[in-house]
């Protein structure tokens, strides 16, 4: 690594370190406000019955034909926005509205 970025990293520690404790302070009064709790062992235990009774479900071919159109519109929704927060962390990875910022084979051509 070289110096300058070394200098970089031991000027943003300090910061870095004090916003994560702050965060972890905040985190903790509202972990203590809401009154929040981990899942006990029978809410887990409810929770895969729910699931896999729901995989089990659609599975079947009834199920899916006794789906309203409401309930068609809705899940279609959610897919929406799931591919939208899929959509915006792909433009925030590559820095780029459209396409990836990756350079030609040409320009490497010269270093062979």
């Amino acid at each position: 690594m070289s110096s300058a970025a070394s200098k970089i990293l031991s000027t943003l520690r300090g910061p870095v370190l004090y916003n994560a404790k702050v965060a972890g302070q905040v985190a903790k009064q509202v972990y203590i406000r809401e009154g929040m709790a981990p899942p006990s062992v029978a809410q887990i235990e409810t929770a895969r019955d729910a699931a896999l009774k729901f995989i089990w479900d659609a599975r079947q071919a009834k199920t899916w034909r006794n789906i309203s159109k409401t309930q068609f519109l809705n899940a279609g929704l959610v897919a929406a926005e799931a591919y939208a927060f899929f959509m915006v962390g792909e433009i925030i990875g590559r820095r780029s509205l459209v396409g990836y910022n990756v350079k030609s084979a040409d320009s490497n051509d010269h270093h062979h």
